[in-house]
């Protein structure tokens, strides 16, 4: 079987894999997805993108909290993806390097609305769209993509938007498979060389749009080669695909939430100063704090302490460390001002070998230079960490009570945003999605 054929089978069969706790972890990740992109209505972004959607005219009967009026499902999908990664706080799989938050939970929710499909079939969408779009980031090398120019969520994005899409149109596994050849027609997604700005969040909005489209497209009878993977894509990759993965559950299972909003490879590097505050090393009187990261991940981080937008600042190991210091590593909003001026010197390194950590472990060394000469060091491996159900679900929606706000939490207000909440994380009871999504437009939209 050809690459794509592999990847739909996978997609097909991924939601009869997922137990009774990697059902609720799917709703966790809607609830997350959909958290964010609340909080993206208020990044410069969604006005950009506001002005696009209306100076080209766009209609439809989709309701988006990220837009007002109703709007096309291309319009709708493109937009939330956009917002769902462009605080960088979203959800991804480490080990393949691709946030499939961003793409396939939009697309599946949007698809859902406009096709009537109940939360359960959202469900099962998502365990598949991130089946499809993990699997293919795995097998073509993961974070390795970076140091070649790619950026594996664009790459890949389409595909599990395409197979959530797919599912939700009871598409079969031939045609499936022609979807996700649809969706890797186009494939692409070049990483940004010197600025992120809208150029990089746009790549998942239109991976997330062109996905969804592909699958409508397979079930009006197109047709797309099953082996655009096994030749082009690798040439193009500059990798063969490895063979197929042998978890044994779905990947979604293997996906993490974000505990900061901001680039993944300083993640590490902030829970590295968490351990030396644990150990009373005086980090907040440091004069000068090195990152030190894998070579490969410090293709698209910076150390800029004038970056020239909130997606720039998001990728700036000195703003990660001013929000640190400042006790605002969570908070969206530190990313979208500037750099308070006491903020030590803040310096960024590779160290290569962390590389071997790679593509599961994506570690960072931290030098933290104190002002009586101290240089003390401490290094975060990155190595996946076990949390509980009831501990992820605290954090989850703490996060989103964070950035929904208390909009909506009055008497009178029709539904809140805690019986919001409650609600999504029953979704596989929730007959109609519709309500769900419009409700969600009316606590969190512009």
């Amino acid at each position: 079987m050809s690459v794509l054929e592999e990847l739909a089978g996978r997609g097909v069969r991924g939601p009869g894999k997922a137990r009774a706790d990697t059902r609720i972890l799917a709703a966790l990740h809607v609830l997350d997805t959909m958290g964010c992109v609340a909080a993206g209505v208020s990044h410069p972004l969604a006005a950009q993108l506001s002005a696009l959607v209306s100076h080209t005219g766009d209609r439809g009967d989709l309701r988006s909290p990220a837009l007002t009026g109703t709007h096309s499902l291309r319009a709708t999908v493109l937009v939330e993806s956009v917002l769902a990664h462009a605080d960088e706080y979203d959800a991804l799989h480490p080990g393949s390097a691709v946030v499939p938050s961003a793409v396939v939970v939009p697309a599946a929710l949007a698809v859902a609305d406009l096709e009537g499909r109940p939360g359960s079939a959202v469900i099962d969408s998502v365990v598949a769209g991130y089946e499809v779009a993990v699997e293919a980031g795995l097998r073509f090398g993961g974070p390795q993509l970076y140091a070649r120019s790619w950026w594996p969520t664009a790459v890949f994005g389409a595909l599990g938007a395409a197979a959530a899409t797919a599912h939700l149109l009871d598409l079969d596994r031939e045609a499936t498979t022609v979807s996700l050849g649809l969706a890797a027609a186009g494939l692409g997604g070049l990483l940004s060389q010197d600025e992120l700005a809208a150029g990089h969040y746009l790549l998942a909005g239109r991976a997330a749009a062109n996905g969804v489209e592909a699958a409508y497209l397979a079930r009006a009878g197109a047709r797309a080669s099953p082996t655009l993977l096994d030749g082009p894509g690798a040439a193009a990759l500059g990798v063969a695909a490895a063979p197929g993965s042998a978890a044994a559950r779905p990947h979604l299972d293997s996906c993490v939430f974000k505990a900061y909003p901001c680039a993944l490879p300083l993640h590490a590097a902030l829970r590295a100063l968490d351990s030396l505050a644990e150990s009373r090393v005086p980090v907040g009187s440091a004069q000068r704090v090195e990152v030190l990261l894998p070579s490969s991940l410090s293709r698209f981080v910076s150390a800029d302490r004038a970056p020239s937008g909130p997606t720039e600042a998001a990728a700036s190991a000195a703003f990660a460390v001013g929000a640190w210091l400042r006790g605002a590593a969570g908070d969206v909003a530190f990313f979208r001002g500037e750099l308070p001026p006491d903020t030590p010197e803040v310096v960024l390194g590779r160290a290569p070998d962390l590389d071997a950590g790679l593509p599961d472990h994506w570690g960072a060394r931290v030098v933290v230079h104190l002002p009586d000469g101290q240089r003390i060091v401490r290094e975060e491996t990155g190595a996946a960490r076990e949390t509980a159900l009831p501990a992820l679900t605290d954090m989850v929606t703490a996060k989103f009570r964070r950035r929904v706000g208390t909009a909506g939490d009055g008497p009178g207000d029709g539904l809140s945003r805690e019986l919001w909440i409650t609600r999504c994380l029953a979704l596989d009871a929730v007959d109609d999605i519709r309500d769900l999504r419009l409700a969600l437009s009316s606590l969190a939209g512009p």
